[in-house]
């Protein structure tokens, strides 16, 4: 698609937003609050790549390649009646150098009775159990990859059963949507899935006072993609998993597949399973608050159980109170290398069934992997299959170690800033182990400044660098302007 064509669209869409905004003026209310912003950004490098941290947790917003868009939002409030509220919001993206030349980042409304919602659509959200600003990223789903369009239902806040104790859960089905871009992806030697359903269920529990000394946050999520068709390219062979309300009860409640395989006392169930378990004590004082937690990934019993050695998120942050240029700091350990043990139980004759090991995070036979657009669901920290040179959309870079540091302040009353810094070491696969360890060292610094004499202007600076065997040797500049809207208060 031509320049001239995307540059269509997005009057287009410029014009559909100025419509809704002139709607919106006419019936607006005391509750009602209406903002938008315009945003044109651009990322360039030299090297192999575009520098790791300006690619990861951008929800799918960038590219390995030399990359620019402009983008577009709205989205509205509304309080009616005593207890209900609305939420709705449009997010229209024009690129060049990106998987896509044109897109819809988000499109979703939401609507709250009191404390239970209902989400329909495709929104930006993050673990909200972790620093959306400063982690590497929730194991399962974090903000690496772009929206999946969903239908949300369940109490997304914690809900205060009792004053010292506080109660959410959720439940979702949806749909990838990156079912032609796998397709132009993959090379005539590897397969594809394509209309592949996703379904999310969770539930978190908070013991003590919400700003109270201690707090302490524990919980449970499990996520699975379901359904769908696999084309392999190198024998022609077409799978079909196909939908209907019976797939989404297997998704609900996880039972045996059509065609499941017994071996001993372990069950091949339908669909790509995996979910984690956090834990999270915070301590909160006049000074600072300091939080220690476990994300614990599995994608099976054996890592439900813990079995998996010192294999998860495991980190610490610092928010302080009074020393504003370093406001939030996050230290974190990712491992990933035990998964469960070396041995894959179903391999072996019956003495090995117990071992449940070589748990091949992120992989699955029939789905190409646990990514949506090339970009991994989970920790960017294993290597997303965008990176893939050979046609292929599965993760070469599961077994783990990394070390990650990044920390955020204020450095005037108009300028702040994030640093990041990772260092990490990859052996392969527990199928396909590289013969030699890969290192790779990541960093990458941006600067916000919002000047206070152009009032709803956001300018946004970053410099960032790779040194590694798997990213290779870059470095790369991004740029960002953004202008911000109140077009009902």
């Amino acid at each position: 698609m031509h320049i001239e064509r995307i540059f269509i669209k997005v009057k287009s869409c410029v014009i559909l937003i100025a419509c809704l905004w002139a709607g919106i003026s006419v019936v607006a209310q005391q509750d009602l609050a209406v903002k938008a912003f315009v945003e044109a950004a651009g990322n360039g490098h030299a090297g192999d790549n575009t520098p790791f941290w300006m690619v990861a947790n951008k929800f799918g917003l960038s590219s390995v390649d030399n990359s620019a868009y402009l983008r577009g939002s709205m989205d509205l409030q509304y309080k009616f009646g005593d207890n209900w509220r609305l939420e709705a919001g449009l997010d229209l993206v024009g690129a060049v150098g990106m998987d896509a030349n044109f897109f819809v980042q988000q499109a979703y409304a939401d609507i709250y009775y009191r404390w239970l919602g209902l989400s329909v659509g495709s929104r930006e959200r993050s673990f909200p159990l972790l620093n959306k600003e400063l982690s590497s990223g929730s194991l399962v789903v974090s903000d690496n990859a772009r929206p999946i369009p969903q239908v949300r239902f369940g109490a997304f806040d914690y809900v205060q059963i009792w004053p010292r104790f506080g109660l959410k859960a959720e439940l979702s089905f949806g749909w990838f949507t990156d079912g032609c871009f796998q397709k132009d992806f993959v090379d005539e030697h590897n397969y594809y899935s394509e209309k592949v359903l996703y379904h999310h269920k969770s539930f978190y529990m908070r013991i003590g006072l919400p700003e109270g000394r201690w707090v302490w946050e524990m919980g449970y999520r499990l996520d699975s993609q379901f359904g769908g068709k696999k084309t392999d390219n190198a024998t022609g062979e077409v799978f079909d998993n196909g939908g209907g309300w019976k797939r989404y009860w297997h998704a609900l409640i996880p039972q045996k597949g059509d065609s499941e395989t017994t071996l001993g006392d372990q069950v091949q169930y339908e669909g790509n399973i995996l979910g984690s378990e956090f834990l999270k004590l915070t301590h909160n004082n006049d000074l600072f608050s300091l939080s220690a937690y476990l994300e614990n990934y599995f994608d099976d019993f054996s890592g439900m159980g813990k079995l998996n050695g010192f294999d998860g998120l495991w980190g610490i942050e610092y928010k302080g109170h009074k020393f504003k240029y370093i406001d939030n700091a996050v230290f974190e350990y990712y491992q990933s290398t035990h998964q469960s043990g070396p041995l894959h139980g179903l391999d072996f004759d019956d003495m090995a069934l117990k071992t449940g090991g070589a748990d091949d995070y992120y992989n699955n036979f029939f789905y190409t992997g646990w990514e949506h657009w090339g970009y991994s669901l989970g920790t960017p920290l294993s290597v997303s299959p965008v990176y893939n040179d050979n046609g292929s959309l599965r993760f070469y870079y599961n077994r783990v170690r990394a070390f990650h540091v990044a920390f955020s302040g204020d450095l005037s009353d108009e300028v702040s800033y994030v640093g990041r810094f990772n260092h990490s070491r990859t052996w392969g696969t527990p199928f396909m182990p590289t013969p030699e360890m890969k290192k790779s060292v990541s960093a990458a610094i941006e600067i916000d400044y919002s000047p206070a004499g152009l009032k709803s202007w956001h300018f946004r600076f970053g410099v960032g660098g790779d040194v590694s065997d798997v990213y290779g040797d870059n470095i790369g500049l991004s740029v960002a302007v953004r202008k911000c809207f109140d077009i009902v208060k």
